[in-house]
């Protein structure tokens, strides 16, 4: 017998359709969900990002702090320095005029070697001292340079050629000097020969010393071998 064709029964088909309405009605919530995760997903990264410079920040912020603490401290030491200096400064002046003044004061009573060359050399530390523009420390180097010339003088035997005013008259000689304790001339034709008393603050002929003198002329000219010579030495 033939088939014949039947229409679903309306119960199946209201099934049927509502399954299909609740497989679309899923999948636009799934599609919700997905949307939502993924803007969870980026909103936690912004934060973990956000969280991370934070800590950088607060890092660099504590380090700022210890670097400006330091500033401070270097601040405060330096200003307790400053004040320092200044009292160092008020002190040492003062000092500094006793030396230079003990300075002119041995070359006044010392044999008068290059006399104006050296009183020259103390009035200019005179003016240093004297020259607010001048910083202490170079100050007493000066000083102490002018100290040891003459230390170093008193170690040393030298000859040079000066006027020797004696007598009304004045004449170009040969001077020797030993260290600080001898200042012998003698002249260029070596017609007479003398040195300077110490104690008597005046030159003494001695022409007996003419041949020692120059002997020693030439020894501190490196003409000559160094020997032991007789030279007039103030007691």
């Amino acid at each position: 017998a033939p088939l014949v064709a039947q229409a679903a029964p309306p119960k199946v088909t209201s099934v049927v359709q509502a399954q299909n309405n609740l497989d679309k009605s899923a999948a636009n919530s799934q599609r919700k969900i997905d949307k939502i995760s993924s803007q969870t997903q980026s909103m936690l990264n912004d934060y973990l990002q956000v969280a991370q410079q934070t800590d950088q920040l607060r890092a660099y912020d504590d380090e700022l702090q210890q670097f400006i603490q330091s500033q401070q401290d270097q601040m405060t030491s330096l200003t307790q320095q400053t004040s320092q200096v200044s009292v160092v400064e008020h002190g040492i002046l003062p000092l500094m005029q006793q030396m230079v003044d003990s300075l002119a004061q041995f070359i006044k009573l010392d044999i008068p070697y290059k006399l104006n060359e050296r009183l020259a050399a103390v009035q200019h530390l005179r003016d240093l001292i004297s020259d607010a523009s001048v910083p202490v420390s170079e100050k007493y180097n000066k000083i102490m340079d002018a100290y040891n010339a003459e230390i170093a003088a008193g170690k040393t035997m030298s000859t040079y050629r000066g006027d020797l005013a004696q007598g009304g008259k004045t004449r170009t000689v040969n001077f020797l000097r030993v260290g600080h304790l001898v200042l012998a001339y003698q002249t260029l034709d070596r017609s007479q020969t003398g040195y300077w008393d110490k104690q008597k603050h005046e030159w003494i002929v001695a022409d007996n010393y003419e041949n020692a003198v120059a002997e020693g002329i030439a020894i501190a000219n490196k003409q000559a071998a160094p020997n032991v010579i007789k030279l007039p030495v103030t007691a």
